[in-house]
Formats: C-alpha cells, structure tokens, sequence
C-alpha cells in the first residue's frame, strides 16, 4: 500500500510544469528577430522654414532653423537634443547700415508620437538673444522652453519629411523673447 501511495505522490509531481515568466517568454520569443519599428537607435532632424520673432515689444519675420539629435527611449518617445535659432535684419534709416539680431536655444527634451505620424515635442536649457543697435552687438542670455508640433507627411524607410512648428520662448536679462516658426522638416528614424 505505501509503494501504491509513493507511486501516485510521484506521478503528480512529475506532471506539475513550471511557473512562466510571461515577460521573460515574450523577451525570449523575439531575441533573434530584427526590429520592425518605425524608429530605432539614433536619430538626426532637421526643419528650416520661416517665422516671427517678438522682442522688447517689436516683432519681425525671420527665417528659422531647427537641428535635433536625439535616441528611440520607447516606440514612441525620442529623447532629443536640439538647437533653434532666427536670425533678422533691420536698419535704423533707410540708407543706414543693416545691423543683425538673433534668437538662439541649446534644448534638451522629448519628442512623443500622439499618433503614427503626429507628434509633440517640448524641452528646457539655455538661450541667447543677442541685439545691435549700431552700437555694438548686446548679447542677453537666460532660460530658454521650447514647444513644438508636427505630422509626417512622407516616409520612405527610415526617412521622414513632414510638416512642423515650434514656439521658443527665453528669459534673459533684456526681457523675454519669443521665436516662433514653421517650417517642412527631414527626418532620419
């Protein structure tokens, strides 16, 4: 009777399987697959275009320039450093020297796609707004935010071109400074 008893002890632990890791299935499962995300590893953007810059009161239309680096952090997010500047001319007569003004920002930040192909991005760091009144460049550094939006409009393999915006906006000991611009951009996911 015990031998009957062992036996039947032994033939339920012999058919108990073990406990899955479900995470650890689902890693194992695709090891050896290559990756079919839309985005993956480094990626470079860039977006040039034409805005409006509004300091100390007056506004002018500017061109604007848009350079991002950045790496995949989830299928959907993208980790970035990025440089955004304007830059404008004006005269103080009509037959007098031209004199340049710029607006430009080092941002770290995040770009998140919302949908397939549409995105908000935001980031914080350093600006400068550097003014010439004919005097002399003044420069005036300070925080700097950014906010910007965008679709992609074409992609083809890794690259994506696509329709964007952005409002950067700084604080600087001249006063607060804000460049907005749009503009088609390229991207390379």
């Amino acid at each position: 009777m015990k031998a009957v008893f062992a036996l039947v002890a032994m033939a339920g632990v012999a058919a108990a399987e073990p406990a899955v890791d479900p995470n650890a299935q689902a890693s194992g499962s695709e090891a050896n697959l290559e990756s079919i995300a839309p985005r993956d590893g480094m990626t470079y953007a860039g977006s040039i275009g034409g805005g409006m810059i509004i300091s100390q009161g007056k506004s002018a239309a500017v061109p604007t320039l848009d350079l991002r680096l950045g790496h995949v952090a989830t299928p959907t997010t993208i980790i970035t450093l990025e440089l955004v500047g304007g830059t404008y001319a004006h005269k103080e007569a009509t037959m007098g020297s031209t004199h340049i003004d710029t607006q430009t920002s080092l941002l770290v930040g995040a770009q998140v796609y919302i949908a397939p192909s549409v995105w908000v991005r935001g980031g914080v760091g350093l600006g400068s707004h550097n003014t010439d009144d004919g005097t002399g460049l003044t420069p005036h550094g300070g925080l700097s935010g950014i906010f910007g939006a965008g679709v992609d409009l074409v992609r083809w393999h890794y690259w994506v071109l696509g329709l964007e915006g952005f409002v950067n906006g700084t604080f600087a000991k001249g006063g607060y400074t804000s460049l907005g611009g749009m503009g088609f951009g390229l991207a390379h996911y």
